[in-house]
């Protein structure tokens, strides 16, 4: 019994630590947020520039959650590459900040697959997952390449102890640059089924999107991704 007491009594004490570090952040959250700023929808406010990544947000027309921008540019890199390291969900958690489990659900084709993602949130906001619908695309003229995603609903139940995504937009957009480089940015407007009020988690928007950008210039270095070949990718010519 006394093991027992102990062991109760330190996970009520883990869990008073967690909770006093979620107060102090909304804390500095209402201390930073200035209620007279107001900026018109659809500009893009940098939030974030380190490491030659810039990280933006912009309000969404009656939402009130902040759409994400991400953005980066990487020299020697090909647009084979940055798709294959997306296209390897399994790879997810080794560079998506948050990202714990990821696999394709369903292919389609080689441009159309249900994709399922879990992701590991910090107490006391519950875990959350989603399958996306992902489309890839090119374009003939610039070779830009993307891949847009969104939620869906009704096609694979619910997990206990995981809050499904179901209002989420996602698109990653790698476009070749004169210079040889390619520009690699993400956007995303998502509806996180939270409790806590929009313009709080809107200050702490930015975090997730930069580690995860971070994360994945570094692992699309990786051999296996260097020289993949994407059967619908053409690469630029080389300058």
């Amino acid at each position: 019994m006394g093991v027992e007491r102990v062991c109760r009594y330190k996970g009520i004490q883990l869990k008073v630590i967690a909770m006093w570090k979620i107060t102090v952040l909304l804390v500095l959250a209402l201390l930073l947020y200035d209620s007279s700023i107001v900026h018109a929808d659809g500009e893009w406010r940098l939030r974030k520039d380190e490491d030659n990544i810039q990280v933006y947000t912009r309000n969404v027309d009656a939402s009130p959650f902040d759409a994400v921008r991400t953005v980066t540019v990487m020299q020697d890199v090909r647009l084979s590459a940055l798709a294959a390291l997306i296209i390897d969900a399994e790879a997810c958690a080794n560079w998506a900040s948050r990202c714990v489990e990821s696999y394709i659900y369903q292919r389609l084709s080689e441009t159309d697959a249900y994709v399922y993602t879990h992701s590991n949130m910090p107490f006391p906001i519950k875990n959350r997952d989603m399958l996306a619908h992902a489309i890839w695309s090119q374009d003939a003229t610039s070779l830009t390449v993307r891949v847009d995603s969104e939620a869906t609903t009704g096609i694979l139940d619910d997990i206990a102890g995981r809050l499904r995504l179901t209002q989420l937009r996602l698109g990653w957009i790698f476009r070749p640059l004169e210079s040889g480089a390619v520009e690699i940015s993400n956007e995303a407007h998502i509806d996180p089924g939270s409790s806590l009020p929009g313009w709080i988690i809107n200050l702490l928007l930015v975090s997730i999107p930069y580690e995860t950008m971070h994360g994945f210039v570094l692992e699309v270095t990786k051999a296996k991704y260097k020289d993949a070949v994407i059967s619908f990718v053409t690469e630029p010519q080389a300058r």
